[in-house]
């Protein structure tokens, strides 16, 4: 057996025994704050089931009058497929038990699954990813390891789709490129601030940024194929502080979204051709930064059949369905660069039963009886997969 897949003599039945501190220490405090592992303490297969955990603004006027709020003010669950997985093996638990508020918690996870370990042809990791949503949170826990101890074969992910046609408790996938890559950007411009009332002495940032936000526009309409599809979005743009003057800096923020990564790449390079020259016409500076990005999500056509096969043996066959191309993104992808994957979407209502908001917005609300059909997903295709793969990777 290859060193590799050797992992430490703390996962499985020992994991019951030890505190939460000495696990840091024996484990690494970057893979233990979002990542679990249960199964044998040495393994050839592993599989990882995968969970992004996110707290998102929320309006607090709006949850005061639901049935339950969160606890930190200003800040809410609002994507549930941490929830989904923390429900694997225990579909019964109720939507108020499955948020993850920190890592006992998630060790609770582990030790449920560490109840069935003797039903596991191989090892099972439990990923709780953070930092999805400023694309971080999937490159930070690979540098710590969690693709490795023991080293991960397959990989499964899923989320929450709401507010479609699907009806609830519907999991949907297609092979190839699933969702677009993601690469979030800062435009910083500099010029010279007056007051008001003499422009003339003034290099005006607002009017820089304007101008580059306009030309930004031109990418999508006429350097891109008409049949190839870019997202372009300026999010944020902010300078000055009062009305009777021209502020010296300002800056916009937004992000780019490709299916292809030449067009990625083609974005990225025009984009800073296009701020730089702009604002050296017009007397400023600009100075573009990339502050994160993450490449397309692309199912393994294999897997993904695969997967959807399983599926067809626990849900009804109209409630296993094909998910078409989204714009949206996720960093589970740099997991699936590594390794083949799959990633789920597991419908938590549809606008036909009167689901109307979607994910991430405060009012959002998902159909809890979707819950059991997402657990059962990772947990039934977790097992079936390790009965066909267990001890065919390379040793």
């Amino acid at each position: 057996m290859s060193e590799k897949n050797e992992s430490p003599a703390v996962f499985g039945a020992d994991v019951k025994r030890l505190p939460l501190k000495d696990l840091v220490k024996r484990i690494g405090p970057g893979l233990i704050a979002t990542g679990i592992v249960i199964g044998p303490g040495a393994v050839t297969t592993a599989y990882m089931l995968g969970a992004a955990v996110m707290a998102v603004g929320v309006i607090p006027a709006f949850s005061q009058w639901l049935g339950f709020i969160s606890f930190g003010t200003g800040v809410a669950l609002l994507c549930v497929g941490a929830a989904v997985l923390m429900g694997a093996f225990r579909i019964c638990l109720m939507i108020s038990r499955l948020v993850i508020q920190n890592q006992e918690l998630a060790m609770t996870v582990s030790l449920l699954l560490a109840e069935q370990r003797e039903e596991l042809q191989g090892c099972v990791k439990l990923c709780f990813q953070p930092a999805e949503e400023i694309a971080a949170g999937a490159a930070r826990m690979i540098e710590a390891g969690v693709m490795e101890y023991p080293h991960v074969d397959a990989v499964m992910g899923l989320h929450m789709a709401i507010a479609t046609g699907l009806p609830t408790g519907t999991i949907a996938a297609s092979p190839g490129v699933t969702l677009a890559s993601n690469d979030m950007f800062r435009i910083d411009v500099t010029g010279r601030g007056s007051h008001g009332a003499r422009p003339e002495t003034a290099i005006d940032p607002i009017n820089i940024l304007c101008h580059i936000h306009s030309l930004l526009q031109t990418i999508n309409s006429r350097e891109v194929a008409p049949r190839e599809t870019v997202v372009l979005t300026i999010g944020q743009i902010a300078a000055g502080s009062t009305p009777n003057s021209i502020p010296r800096e300002g800056f916009l923020r937004g992000t780019i979204r490709a299916l292809r990564a030449e067009d990625r790449q083609l974005v990225k390079r025009r984009l800073v051709e296009i701020a730089e020259k702009t604002a050296e016409a017009l007397g400023g500076e600009a100075r573009v930064t990339f502050q994160a990005g993450m490449p397309p999500l692309v199912n393994d056509s294999a897997m993904t059949r695969e997967m959807k096969s399983y599926l067809r043996e626990i849900l009804p066959p109209d409630r296993v369905a094909e998910m078409p191309t989204r714009m949206g993104s996720e960093d589970f992808a740099r997991m699936t660069e590594m390794v083949p994957g799959v990633f789920l979407f597991l419908s938590g209502g549809s606008t036909a039963e009167g689901y109307t908001v979607g994910s991430h917005d405060p009012k959002v609300i998902f159909n809890e009886a979707a819950l059991p059909a997402g657990a059962a997903a990772h947990a039934h295709c977790a097992i079936r997969w390790l009965e066909q793969h267990a001890g065919q990777q390379e040793e």
